[in-house]
């Protein structure tokens, strides 16, 4: 019975000197990084193609020094593929292109992916104006 007393007794002081430590309350959900605004009505974005294809960007904001865009797509073998990369914008242009393979190519032979729905795709503007976004999906 002692030694019930005396274990009982170490844990009831030990429990009381402890520290309490309280650590914040964690959550599965990301802070966002950073709010970007939407470009105009005025921009638009249109894709021509399936395999090599040409993104056409009309009414570029004034001020605008690059655009970086993220296509991605689902393909007909089940993958997540995409195309990414920045296009260089000259000094008050208002309209850009850039040529895009949707696709693999290497030693000049291309491996075009088979497209199942919609591209969608996000371009960032930043210039002087700082940075806008632009969001759309694309039918093929």
């Amino acid at each position: 019975m002692a030694i019930v007393l005396a274990i009982g007794g170490y844990f009831a002081f030990s429990s009381t000197t402890k520290k309490q430590v309280t650590t914040e309350k964690e959550t599965v959900f990301e802070e966002p990084s950073e709010v970007i605004p939407t470009v105009t009505s005025s921009t638009t974005v249109d894709i021509k193609g399936n395999k090599e294809a040409t993104i056409t960007i009309s009414g570029v904001p004034s001020g605008t020094e690059t655009i970086k865009y993220d296509l991605s797509y689902d393909t007909q073998s089940g993958n997540v593929d995409g195309a990414l990369g920045t296009i260089t914008i000259e000094d008050g242009a208002d309209t850009a292109t850039e040529k895009i393979t949707f696709g693999t190519c290497s030693s000049g032979v291309c491996r075009y992916h088979s497209i199942k729905g919609d591209v969608r795709g996000s371009f960032t503007f930043t210039g002087r104006y700082g940075k806008k976004i632009l969001e759309k999906e694309f039918a093929l």
